[in-house]
C-alpha cells in the first residue's frame, strides 16, 4: 500500500522521471479522488488526457476497492494494447486521497509471447519428427537384424549343402573308378563282355557329368558365400549407422525438451514485462 501524508504531491514531482528511471516507454497518471491532476506521456506513447475520471475508470475502481487494479485496453489512436497498474494512495489516517497509474504497451510482451508460441510449435513439430525418425531407426535396426539372421541361416544351409556335395563327389569318384575297372574287365571278356562294356562306358559318362555338375554347384556355393559376406558387411555398417543415428535422436530430443523449457520461461518473462 502507498501510505503517507504528502505522498500525492511527491508522486507529482517524480512522475515525469519514472520513464527514465525504469528505462521504459511508460505513461503515468495521477489523480485525487475526483479527477486527474497529472498526466505524463512516455518517450513515444502519448494518448493525451482530458482530466476526466470516469465512473468505471480503473483508477476510480482502485480507489473504491482500496486495492491495486490491473487492466488492459486498446488505444485506438496508437493501435496498441495498453496495460496499466493502478495503485490507490492513502494518507496517514488510512483514507484514500488519490491514485497513481502506470501504463505500458503490451506490444513487446505480445511479440515475445508470440515468439515463444512459435518456438513451441516448432519444437512440437521437431519432437513429432524425432519420434518418426526414432521409430524408423528402430524398424531399420530390427529389419537389419532379421536380415542378418536370414543370411546366417543361408550360410548354415550352404555349409550343409557343401557337406552333401563333398560326399557326392566321393561317390562320383568311386563310381568313375568302378566304371573304369568295369570297362577293363569287359575288354578282357571280349565278345562276352561287350554289353557290360557299354554299361561301363555309360557309368563313366554319368560319373563325369556328375563331377561337372558338382563343380558348378561348388562354384555357386562359393559365390553365394561371398555375396552373403558382402551383404553382412553392408548390413553391419547400416546397423551401426542407424544405431548411431538413434543415439543422436535421443540427444536431440533432450535438447528439444530444454528448448521447450526455455520457450516457456520466455513466455513467463514476457508476461512480467
Amino acid at each position: 500500500m502507498l501510505i503517507g501524508t504528502g505522498l500525492l504531491e511527491h508522486f507529482l514531482t517524480v512522475a515525469p522521471y519514472l520513464k527514465d528511471v525504469f528505462g521504459k516507454d511508460l505513461i503515468v497518471w495521477i489523480s485525487d479522488t475526483d479527477k486527474l491532476i497529472g498526466y505524463f506521456a512516455g518517450h513515444s506513447m502519448d494518448i493525451g488526457s482530458d482530466g476526466i475520471l470516469g465512473q468505471d475508470d480503473p483508477m476510480r475502481v482502485a480507489m473504491k476497492t482500496r486495492k491495486t487494479v490491473r487492466s488492459e485496453e486498446m488505444v485506438g489512436t496508437l493501435g496498441i494494447v495498453l496495460k496499466s497498474i493502478n495503485n490507490p494512495i492513502f494518507d496517514d489516517n488510512d483514507n484514500v486521497i488519490g491514485c497513481i497509474s502506470v501504463g505500458v504497451s503490451l506490444d513487446l510482451e505480445k511479440k515475445v509471447v508470440n515468439a515463444a508460441h512459435n518456438i513451441n510449435e516448432a519444437v512440437d513439430n521437431m519432437d513429432a519428427s524425432m519420434k518418426e525418425f526414432a521409430e524408423s531407426a528402430a524398424n531399420i535396426i530390427s529389419n537389419e537384424k532379421d536380415l542378418r539372421d536370414n543370411i546366417n541361416g543361408v550360410n548354415t544351409l550352404t555349409k550343409e549343402i557343401g557337406k552333401v556335395l563333398s560326399f557326392t563327389k566321393r561317390i562320383t569318384d568311386q563310381t568313375n573308378l568302378l566304371g573304369l575297372n568295369a570297362s577293363i574287365e569287359a575288354a578282357r571278356a571280349g565278345a562276352h563282355g561287350a554289353g557290360f562294356g557299354v554299361v561301363a562306358d555309360e557309368i563313366c559318362k554319368l560319373s563325369i557329368e556328375s563331377m561337372s555338375i558338382a563343380k558348378k554347384i561348388e562354384e555357386l556355393l562359393i559365390q553365394i558365400n561371398e555375396a552373403n559376406r558382402k551383404t553382412l558387411e553392408c548390413s553391419d555398417s547400416a546397423c551401426a549407422a542407424t544405431e548411431e543415428q538413434a543415439a543422436e535422436i535421443i540427444k536431440t530430443k533432450s535438447k528439444i525438451v530444454m528448448l521447450k523449457s526455455i520457450s516457456d520461461q520466455l513466455g513467463e518473462i514476457a508476461r512480467e514485462l
